[in-house]
């Protein structure tokens, strides 16, 4: 059916609990892509279909009609999923520059993919250079202490 897999993707996120990583399903993420591709060479397929019938693309209101808005909102669908799956995965990582500094630590740098690790890599550079630049560690600990020891 339309939709399950990326919903599967989707599931598999929300699962997880808040800021922790699950490994990269790139398995399931790619079978999202290809279903993606199906529904666009679908789609294409119908359009071109109602065009070489010399109806209005727009107007027509017959099956092939009806069908090429199945394909197109179960894509639109698809993309969304994706998009939420990624964009979910990189906050996570943006975070955890802030709670455990610079380097990845090992258990996460297995569950994630080689983009997330080159995201990461050029999230903490910035960061890096930008601390730099204002001669300040922001990534220390956020939560001034209770007692101040000025004498």
């Amino acid at each position: 059916m339309y939709g399950r897999k990326a919903c599967q993707l989707v599931k598999e996120l929300a699962g997880g609990e808040e800021g922790q990583f699950t490994p990269f399903n790139s398995g399931l993420f790619e079978q999202v892509v290809a279903e993606c591709s199906q529904h666009h060479l679908e789609l294409q397929s119908l359009i071109r279909k109602i065009q070489d019938e010399g109806l209005d693309v727009q107007t027509a209101r017959n099956a092939d009609h009806y069908g090429a808005l199945i394909h197109h909102l179960s894509l639109v669908r698809n993309k969304r999923c994706l998009m939420a799956y990624t964009y979910n995965r990189a906050e996570n990582l943006r975070s955890l520059v802030w709670k455990v500094g610079h380097g990845l630590p090992q258990e996460i740098e297995e569950k994630i993919c080689h983009s997330e690790k080159e995201y990461f890599k050029k999230h903490s550079s910035a960061l890096k250079s930008y601390m730099s630049q204002l001669l300040v560690d922001l990534t220390v600990d956020m939560v001034p202490p209770k007692i101040l020891a000025s004498k």
